[in-house]
């Protein structure tokens, strides 16, 4: 675990029944940390966010660069933090701005309708997305498929081309 991460994930749906009810009491996550610009400046959204998290897990609904800040500041060392990002492209900028990630799973990546590679049913790809997916597998960084914790995890590296 370093700087307090447990768990990265990708899912569009952000903090919704499979993740508040599965992945995060699965993990023994103490804070659930939703990273998306937009979420981030939205009241109605971070309400809904906030009931959606399960009871006696805090919760963080931040852009990506105050995302970055926080955890390379080390405000999390201490606790378990289930990292979910909406957009690929939000675990990409935590990548680049240096944050320390051992592994991503992409749980539910269905926004992009055309030009896509299908990685999984529910994993969709932009080519965009994925050579930002690729460059994080060349650095190390494990990319998996994973919609329910207890499904068997998929490794997606060779699909990356």
């Amino acid at each position: 675990m370093k700087n307090g991460i447990i768990h990265v994930r990708v899912d569009d749906r952000m903090l919704h029944g499979i993740v508040a009810t599965d992945w995060i009491p699965k993990s023994g996550a103490t804070r659930a940390m939703v990273v998306d610009e937009a979420a981030s400046k939205n009241d109605i959204v971070r309400s809904s966010l906030k009931m959606a998290c399960p009871a006696g897990v805090a919760l963080s609904v931040l852009d990506p660069q105050k995302a970055a800040a926080n955890i390379l500041s080390g405000k999390y060392n201490s606790q378990k933090v289930f990292v979910i990002c909406r957009y690929i492209k939000w675990a990409y900028t935590l990548f680049q701005a240096g944050v320390s990630l051992e592994q991503i799973n992409l749980g539910n990546v269905t926004q992009n309708k055309e030009n896509v590679t299908a990685l999984d049913k529910t994993v969709r790809v932009s080519p965009e997305e994925k050579e930002m997916l690729k460059e994080m597998r060349d650095a190390g960084v494990k990319i998996t498929v994973r919609f329910r914790p207890d499904n068997p995890e998929v490794g997606v590296g060779d699909q990356l081309g």
